[in-house]
């Protein structure tokens, strides 16, 4: 059992990576440093231990000030039936996309993350059963699939194009294998 764990470590360090293993409290330490100090991160953690980082973070506070928000029974339906995915969120927020007027929400997400990493991915980390993803500041950018203008605020139509505005980040998650993204950031 040590000889695989320490030959998946390696393999994994080899690929550019790191693995670190700890009690709880390092590990939120270490996600809470990767919040605050605004770093990207990718955490694969036991189901438990991101139970725990989701109830530190998602507080009901942080959700209404960042305008999440539970799917609802229609949206999940959607995913379902035209993306095939089951149980792949449990909240998001919903933001309007500048140029045209669509909302991007979990849909959208998770049909952008389909288009960006392919469906072996995406079906991958949902199937993972023991551990879960959580990603703090995450480094995509949400894109409307309707016009595929970025989802910002505070741009300008020029010419067609949406010039300016400030980056509007889509928050997620909520699934034992996908707990979602963490930003950094004060609550007002």
């Amino acid at each position: 059992m040590m000889q695989q764990r320490l030959e998946a470590a390696e393999s994994l360090v080899n690929e550019g990576t790191c693995v670190i293993s700890a009690d709880y409290g390092s590990i939120l330490a270490a996600v809470k440093d990767a919040v605050e100090s605004g770093r990207s991160a990718t955490f694969y953690v036991s189901a438990e231990t991101a139970r725990r980082i989701n109830e530190w973070y998602w507080t009901p506070e942080r959700k209404k000030e960042l305008r999440v928000e539970d799917i609802s029974p229609e949206e999940k339906a959607r995913i379902e039936k035209e993306l095939g995915l089951r149980d792949a969120l449990v909240f998001s927020n919903r933001t309007p996309c500048e140029k045209c007027g669509n909302i991007y929400g979990a849909f959208e997400f998770l049909q952008q993350g389909l288009q960006e990493h392919g469906r072996s991915t995406v079906e991958a980390v949902m199937a993972m059963r023991n551990v879960a993803l959580i990603r703090v500041n995450p480094t995509e950018v949400a894109v409307c699939p309707n016009c595929s203008e970025k989802i910002t605020r505070g741009g300008k139509l020029v010419e067609g194009r949406i010039v300016g505005g400030t980056e509007v980040p889509h928050y997620y998650g909520g699934t034992r294998a996908y707990a979602g993204c963490c930003r950094g950031g004060q609550l007002m």
